[in-house]
C-alpha cells in the first residue's frame, strides 16, 4: 500500500467502507491487514426508497506516522459534507 502510494503521489486512499443494507462493512480490511493507520467518517444515509436507512462511510488510509494529515483530511471531508446525522432511533444526547 505505501508502493501505491508513493508510485500515485497520493496522501491517502479513500474509500467506502459500509453498506446501507447491512451492520458488517466488507470492505475495512485494508487498515488491519496493512498495519497502516485509518479513519472512518460518516458520508451519507440510504433511503427507505432503497430498502435501508443504514448509514455508509468512507475509510481514509493514510502512511505509516502521518496520523495527523490523516485526521486532517477526514475532518475537513466531515466538514464540507456535514454528513454526519443523529440515527432517527435515539434522541439527542443532553
Amino acid at each position: 500500500m505505501t508502493a501505491l502510494l508513493n508510485d500515485q503521489g497520493l496522501d491517502a486512499l479513500v474509500y467506502p467502507t459500509a453498506n446501507p443494507y447491512g451492520t458488517i462493512g466488507t470492505n475495512m480490511r485494508l487498515s488491519p491487514n496493512t498495519g497502516l493507520p485509518a479513519v472512518t467518517v460518516p458520508m451519507g444515509q440510504g433511503t427507505i426508497d432503497e430498502g435501508s436507512t443504514g448509514g455508509v462511510n468512507l475509510e481514509f488510509l493514510g502512511r505509516d506516522f502521518a496520523e495527523g494529515s490523516l485526521l486532517g483530511l477526514a475532518y475537513g471531508f466531515e466538514q464540507a459534507s456535514q454528513a454526519r446525522t443523529t440515527p432517527a432511533a435515539y434522541g439527542p444526547l443532553g
